[in-house]
């Protein structure tokens, strides 16, 4: 996506109480500390691929725009990479807001710009969640596209390498109970940053 494109905000009536959503979400609670700065929307190594810059959907975020926020494919390319917030002079946890954005727009069924972006983030975290770590192997099979032969064949091909050379494993490992990592893993749940 070139950045010189207009992108247009809808003329969506504002909702006053989205903004007291997201200061409940993990990190939202400083969102109207932004500044408007655009260090994060220049520090961004993804803004050359989203609709509006970070710090265009935290403006929209205070404007109340819900609707745009949600379905804005900004929420779903962002890598959380965390330069963003680690320059923020207000120090803002943009990936954690942008995390919670996801999140809330799986909850209220707005559909994504990218079809299989959601689909991605709820496999990742139920894999996550049921062995501590990632299974890149079921990862795979749960979002490959089985229609396809050509990516079928492709997929099987990368997977025999990387298993040829090690780095693949066809069993899931499973963290040591010992990690409280499941412990850590339900309240992060329960706080509304993993669904």
């Amino acid at each position: 996506m070139n950045n010189n494109q207009s992108h247009q905000v809808t003329h969506e009536t504002p909702d006053p109480s989205f903004i007291e959503e997201i200061r409940k979400m993990l990190g939202g609670d400083r969102i109207l500390d932004c500044i408007q700065c655009g260090v994060c929307a220049g520090s961004c190594h993804a803004r050359f691929a989203m609709d509006h810059s970070p710090m265009q959907v935290i403006k929209m975020a205070h404007l109340g725009l819900k609707q745009d926020v949600l379905s804005s494919s900004t929420i779903w390319i962002c890598a959380s990479c965390y330069t963003c917030a680690s320059r923020c002079p207000r120090g803002l946890n943009i990936p954690a807001i942008m995390s919670g954005f996801k999140n809330m727009a799986m909850k209220n069924n707005v559909p994504a710009p990218m079809e299989l972006k959601p689909k991605f983030h709820k496999t990742f975290t139920e894999i996550v969640g049921k062995y501590g770590r990632m299974h890149e192997p079921e990862l795979q099979m749960k979002l490959i596209q089985k229609t396809s032969p050509k990516a079928l064949l492709h997929n099987a091909s990368l997977g025999l390498r990387m298993f040829r050379k090690g780095k693949l494993k066809l069993q899931p490992s499973k963290l040591d109970s010992s990690t409280h990592f499941t412990e850590v893993f339900k309240k992060a749940a329960s706080a509304g940053t993993t669904e």
